[in-house]
């Protein structure tokens, strides 16, 4: 087993891995590996295909029979039709089936995870961390997105950007400067009486290798030396705590701004800044958080689309959401990060 499962992430912590010193966090669930018995023969009642240049990825959710029902299988597998009423009111499991460069099944509730994995293949932790925990938040209400966190003193921002337009670069260059590395790809929105909190993941990031070779401290150690996240992808996996530069941020911290990166090309006109942040209307940061929400249109199968709506909109009643246009060049990411830090302290 990964080492990495006894660390609590994203205010999650897994019995009976995880020590009692992290019982004061919100959520509390049962990680179990064992085999799963699981008819592939059954149909999912949703999927994801991602078939790009980089590698095919596969992801489907499936619905477990209720204790004491028989299987349901083929066309009747997502229907509900033939449970008795207080069937109903059983907390539901779902299988998340995973076919990628690691295969895999999670085995997922409220309160409880069960990990059945190949050995072959990138290990189930990659997928632990974003799919099985996002979908086990999302069923006890915590909002699940697509985002980096870092910590910036008592604060904690969250930086949102379309793949390849970024984030990655700019999370590592304020890594170094001032701010602390708290989560990587993925965000949860804890909500608590005054707003939002940001609970760390583990003390790992998935860079690409332009980013790592940027970084002073690695002039003389290249990118290669990191293992990638799985053969057909060239990013590299970090571990923050144990590399030269970063900083990471170990605590819970407020939610206090969102920013979404715009990346534009460098053929600017001379009058154009070279950064500045820009406020968003509030119609169009929901549009962007229902975007980069991690699961994609599952949340419609999972009957929660109007529930995370209505909270995408209490969350913006909280907190600020801007958008910061600089001109794409990495010697400009310096003066991104202190336009930022500016925009804090102004609060």
């Amino acid at each position: 087993m990964n080492p990495l499962f006894r660390l609590p992430l994203h205010g999650v912590f897994c019995v009976p891995f995880c020590g009692p010193k992290n019982k004061t966090l919100p959520i509390e669930i049962k990680l179990n590996f064992s085999s799963l018995t699981f008819d592939k023969e059954d149909k999912p009642v949703w999927s994801m295909t991602d078939a790009g240049e980089r590698y095919h990825s596969e992801v489907k959710l499936y619905k477990a029979p209720l204790a004491g029902k028989e299987p349901l299988t083929g066309k009747n597998s997502s229907s509900e039709s033939n449970l008795e009423p207080h069937h109903k009111d059983i907390e539901n499991n779902y299988y998340l089936s995973v076919n990628c460069q690691g295969n895999g099944l999670f085995k997922i509730s409220k309160n409880s995870i069960t990990i059945d994995w190949q050995k072959e293949g990138t290990s189930a932790d990659h997928y632990f961390q974003t799919l099985a925990i996002a979908l086990n938040l999302e069923l006890n209400k915590v909002l699940c997105i697509h985002a980096n966190a870092l910590a910036y003193q008592d604060k904690a921002i969250a930086i949102v950007a379309p793949s390849r337009t970024g984030k990655t670069t700019l999370t590592a260059a304020l890594s170094q400067n001032g701010f602390a590395l708290m989560t990587d790809d993925m965000v949860a929105l804890h909500e608590i009486e005054q707003g939002y909190q940001i609970y760390p993941s583990w003390p790992v990031a998935r860079m690409w290798p332009d980013a790592l070779n940027d970084m002073p401290e690695n002039v003389n150690e290249p990118s290669e030396q990191y293992k990638k996240v799985h053969e057909k992808f060239e990013k590299r996996i970090v571990n923050i705590e144990k590399t030269a530069g970063f900083n990471f941020c170990n605590k819970p911290k407020k939610l206090k701004m969102i920013y979404l990166l715009n990346r534009l090309p460098k053929k600017q006109s001379s009058n154009a800044p070279i950064v500045e942040i820009v406020p968003i209307a509030t119609a169009q940061a929901i549009i962007v958080l229902l975007q980069n929400s991690i699961l994609g249109s599952c949340y419609r199968t999972l009957n929660l689309e109007k529930s995370r709506l209505k909270s995408f909109s209490k969350l913006l009643e909280n907190i600020s959401f801007k958008q910061i246009n600089y001109i794409s060049g990495k010697e400009h990411l310096n003066e991104v990060g202190k336009l930022i830090e500016n925009d804090l302290q102004s609060m």
